[in-house]
């Protein structure tokens, strides 16, 4: 087929854009003429093998709008025979609604600015608009589903989970030493990974955490006050060692469709603790790792430490999630809103 993939972005800097670049790597293996129509390109992804890029055009300050009316622009003269939408343009036959409902973030993370800011009421209209003229819409979670299904009331909703790279993110005892020496840490650790502590739920975790047990932070935001177990480590390119070094992770966010950075650590068979609110919790293995007080995830982590076959039980869950599985699931739905945008012609 010749298919568009349509995003804002073609980098590795996201959690939609990672899935974008490994999606157009897997058509291209599968035999597809595949075009990125894309704002931006990082610079060693350019040349990426077998895929053909087309610019779309972005102005300020009205960067949504133009950006919509240079993919539709795009997508009319391509004459693609399947399109895929990963950000907030039209004219897509299947869209990823990888962030789920802003409407739904708004509400759970940002009920205030919700109601107050003309720029969140724009960009729900435009979510809207984006996944009302999708034939067919994929959500990474049952919880973002129903979000979108609440919020916007697209044609039709499939629930795709996200996959993971089980060669990086894996097991490792060397490592786990390694790190644990560099840091100076060889009691029990929980980790907490992502940008945006307020949002990713750092003050829960700080306040969970009980004395015997160390917090290591990997993200970016400015550090917060926290007792001197608490060590703040900056964004990292490699998480995965300091995934591997941890017993535990905790995520308590406000909002999340599907956080990958739960699914990483469950790969590298460290179990992850994490909120109803994040659609990552409908994979973990055990209930008790679903926790939405201070007090539910200081249990967890003192439960955590007994339990046998845990790390054995994340890694058999991460190990059924991979990528392939679904990147072949999504083909599957282009190729089919691909087929119901023929026969309504």
């Amino acid at each position: 087929m010749k298919i568009a993939l349509v995003h804002r972005r073609f980098t590795t800097n996201g959690g939609t854009e990672r899935y974008l670049v490994g999606f157009a790597r897997f058509l291209v293996k599968q035999g597809h003429e595949v075009s990125v129509l894309c704002n931006e390109v990082r610079g060693d992804l350019a040349t990426e093998p077998g895929v053909r890029f087309v610019h779309l055009r972005m102005f300020r300050p009205a960067k949504l709008a133009s950006l919509w009316l240079s993919a539709s622009r795009a997508i009319k003269a391509g004459q693609y025979e399947a399109v895929m939408g990963f950000g907030r343009t039209g004219g897509h036959d299947l869209f990823r609604a990888g962030g789920g409902s802003h409407a739904d973030y708004l509400r759970r993370a940002h009920p205030v600015r919700r109601r107050l800011n003309p720029d969140d009421w724009f960009e729900t209209a435009v979510d809207r608009a984006a996944v009302r003229a999708a034939r067919i819409v994929i959500a990474n979670s049952r919880l973002g589903a129903e979000g979108l299904a609440r919020d916007y009331r697209p044609r039709r909703v499939e629930v795709v989970y996200n996959g993971v790279d089980g060669t990086r993110f894996r097991p490792d005892a060397q490592v786990r030493a390694a790190v644990r020496d560099e840091l100076r840490d060889h009691g029990k650790v929980a980790i907490f990974l992502g940008n945006g502590f307020r949002r990713k739920g750092l003050a829960t975790a700080i306040a969970a955490l009980p004395d015997e047990w160390t917090l290591w932070v990997v993200g970016a935001d400015a550090p917060v006050a926290a007792p001197p177990r608490v060590k703040f480590l900056g964004a990292q390119r490699d998480p995965e060692r300091f995934l591997q070094a941890a017993d535990a992770m905790m995520l308590p966010t406000l909002y999340d469709p599907f956080a990958n950075a739960c699914l990483e650590a469950m790969a590298c068979g460290v179990p992850a603790i994490t909120t109803s609110a994040n659609g990552a919790a409908e994979v973990l293995p055990e209930s008790w790792l679903v926790a939405d007080t201070v007090g539910d995830y200081a249990r967890a982590l003192v439960r955590i430490g007994s339990a046998r076959g845990l790390g054995e039980a994340c890694r058999a869950v991460a190990e059924r999630l991979s990528p392939d599985a679904s990147y072949t699931r999504a083909l599957e739905l282009l190729a089919e809103a691909s087929r119901l945008r023929e026969a309504s012609r």
